[in-house]
C-alpha cells in the first residue's frame, strides 16, 4: 500500500530539494512519530550495545568493521527514512557512513542544526567554543558517529578498545553555495556532542 506523503521544509523534519517529487516507497506511519533525530540517535545507542560484542571476534576495527557498520547504517536509517516519508532510495543515491564526497548536492544525505548558539566543538584533539553564527551560510553534514579520538577504520589496538565510544557526532563544514568544499580548500571536520544537534534527513537527487 503507498501513501502520499506531502513533507516540505517548512514541517522542521524532511528536507525535499528534490526536482522530482516522488512519494512511491510504503509509509509505516508508526515512523511519524519519531523525529529524524531519534532515529539517528537509535543508530548510535545500536554501535554502543553491539560494539563489545566485535571486541572477542576481532571486528572492532580496519576493514572489519566498515563491512559491519555502513550496510547496517543504511538499513537502520535509510531504510527508515524511506518507510516514514515514502521516499525509494538505494545505496548508489545515499551518502554513505563516515564517507567523504566532492560535494553532497545530487545525493541524500544528513545534516546537523546546532542547538545552542554557541557550540563546543571537538577539533585537533582540543575542546573549543564556537559561536552558531560560524555556521552561517554553511552545511554542517553528518558523517558518522564516534569519540574523536580512536579511528576505528584505521584500526587501533585492543586495549584502547574500551575507550571507544560513540557519544559524538562527526561532521564536515561545507558550503551551501555548492554543497561541498571548495577547490583547493582543506576537509573541514569536527567533532559535536550528539545532544548538542538536531539530524535532519534531506532528499536531493540528480538535476
Amino acid at each position: 500500500m503507498f501513501v502520499k506523503c506531502d513533507h516540505t521544509e517548512r514541517d522542521g523534519i524532511l528536507i525535499d530539494r528534490r526536482n522530482s517529487k516522488l512519494f512511491d516507497h510504503e509509509i509505516e506511519l508508526g515512523l511519524n512519530e519519531i523525529s529524524d533525530t531519534e532515529i539517528l540517535i537509535n543508530f548510535s545507542n545500536a554501535l554502543t550495545s553491539l560494539y563489545p560484542h566485535l571486541i572477542p571476534i576481532h571486528a572492532f576495527g580496519y576493514d572489519a568493521w566498515d563491512d559491519i557498520v555502513i550496510p547496517l547504517f543504511y538499513e537502520m536509517v535509510y531504510e527508515s527514512f524511506s518507510f516514514k516519508y515514502g521516499i525509494t532510495m538505494t545505496p548508489n543515491n545515499v551518502h554513505a557512513y563516515m564517507y567523504t564526497l566532492p560535494s553532497y548536492r545530487g545525493i541524500c544525505h544528513i545534516e546537523c542544526i546546532p542547538q545552542r548558539s554557541t557550540v563546543s566543538v571537538f577539533k585537533n584533539f582540543e575542546w573549543l567554543n564556537i559561536d552558531k553564527q560560524y555556521f552561517e551560510s554553511k552545511l554542517i553534514i553528518f558523517k558518522s558517529f564516534s569519540d574523536g579520538v580512536n579511528f576505528l577504520t584505521g584500526g587501533i589496538k585492543k586495549e584502547q578498545t574500551t575507550s571507544v565510544h560513540f557519544d559524538h557526532v562527526e561532521v564536515e563544514i561545507v558550503s551551501t553555495e555548492i554543497g561541498g568544499t571548495a577547490k583547493g580548500n582543506i576537509y573541514e571536520n569536527i567533532f559535536i556532542h550528539k545532544d548538542d544537534l538536531n539530524l535532519v534527513f534531506v532528499a536531493e537527487d540528480k538535476e
